[in-house]
C-alpha cells in the first residue's frame, strides 16, 4: 500500500458514515491492536521497513541502524537516533520538546479544567484520570505533542528530575489526526500513561503518553526513582499514532509565543526533540 492509499483510506475511515462505524469498532478493539502488536514485533516484519522509509521518507541517516539492520517493524518504529542527532537546548531554565512532531500549547488553562486541542477536548481530570491530581494544574500551561508515522516513537525527558513510576490508564485506540470527521475525545478515553517527574525548576511536571489508532503498547525506558538528565529517553510506542502531553502547575513556565498562538487557532508547529519549547519563571 502506498502512502497515498492509506491517506484515501484513512479518509474514508473518518468521512464517511460507515467509515466511522467501522472505525469505531477498530478502535475498541483490544484484539486488533494485540495482534497489531504481536505482528510488528515479529521477525518477518522487518520486511515492512524499506517500504516505510521510502513512503514517508524517513532519514536513516540520524538513526542507530543495527548491524544487519531493524530486525522487526517495531525496532524501526521506535528506532534510536544517533548521538548528536537532536541536539539538546544547554539552557538550564529551557524546558524541551521530549518528541519530534507537531506541536502547540495552551495557558494558562482555565478555570473548567478543559484541554482543548484541534481534534480533541478532555477535561484535565479526564485526561489524567485523577480529579485530585488535576487541581495542581489549574491555571498551569499545557503543551500537546503529536506523533506521526515517520517520526521516531522515542519520548525524552523534556527537563531534568525524577520520575515516579507511570501510572498506566486502560481505554481505547481511537486515532488522534486532526481531520474532518475525527470527533472522538481521545484525550480522555485512549489508553494512556501517567508519568510525574519531580524538578527543581517546574515543579511536578506531569507526561502523559496517549497511544493511538494501532498503538500496541506504551513502553517505558527509564527507571523509576533514578534521576534523569533532560534530553534522556523516556518511553517508546509500539506502532501506530501517538500523542505526548506536558502539564506544568501554574506559574512555573513561559511558553513559546508561537506555540500558543498555534495552539489558540487550532493549529499546529513542527518541533524537534530538544528544541526549546518553553523557559523556567
Amino acid at each position: 500500500m502506498t502512502a497515498a492509499r492509506l491517506e484515501a483510506l484513512l479518509g474514508a475511515l473518518h468521512g464517511t458514515a460507515p467509515g466511522r462505524l467501522v472505525r469505531g469498532a477498530l478502535a475498541r478493539s483490544r484484539f486488533l491492536h494485540a495482534a497489531v502488536g504481536a505482528l510488528a514485533d515479529a521477525r518477518g516484519s522487518a520486511a515492512l521497513v524499506p517500504w516505510a522509509v521510502r513512503s514517508f521518507g524517513v532519514d536513516l541517516g540520524e538513526a542507530e541502524v543495527p548491524a544487519g539492520g531493524f530486525p522487526t517493524f517495531n525496532a524501526f518504529f521506535a528506532r534510536a537516533l544517533r548521538p548528536g542527532a537532536r541536539p539538546i537546548d544547554p539552557d538550564p531554565a529551557a524546558l524541551v520538546s521530549p518528541a519530534d512532531g507537531q506541536a502547540c500549547a495552551r495557558a494558562p488553562l482555565g478555570e473548567d479544567d478543559r484541554l482543548p486541542v484541534k481534534g480533541s477536548a478532555a477535561s484535565l481530570a479526564e485526561l489524567l484520570a485523577d480529579a485530585e491530581l488535576a487541581r495542581a494544574y489549574r491555571g498551569g500551561a499545557a503543551a500537546l505533542f503529536r506523533l506521526y508515522l515517520p517520526d521516531c516513537h522515542r519520548t525524552h525527558f523534556p527537563c531534568d528530575g525524577i520520575p515516579a513510576p507511570p501510572r498506566r490508564v486502560a481505554g481505547e485506540h481511537h486515532a488522534m489526526t486532526p481531520r474532518p470527521g475525527n470527533d472522538v475525545p481521545w484525550l480522555a478515553r485512549n489508553a494512556r500513561s501517567v508519568t510525574l517527574l519531580e524538578t527543581p525548576r517546574f515543579g511536578r511536571v506531569a507526561l502523559v503518553d496517549v497511544g493511538g489508532f494501532l498503538v500496541g503498547s506504551i513502553r517505558p525506558l527509564a527507571p523509576p526513582g533514578a534521576p534523569a538528565r533532560k534530553g534522556d529517553v523516556r518511553s517508546a510506542f509500539a506502532l501506530g499514532g501517538s500523542a505526548v502531553v506536558v502539564l506544568v502547575p501554574p506559574g512555573r513556565v513561559r511558553l513559546r509565543a508561537d506555540l500558543l498562538a498555534a495552539g489558540a487557532a487550532g493549529a499546529e508547529l513542527r518541533v524537534r526533540i530538544g528544541e526549546a519549547v518553553g523557559w523556567a519563571r
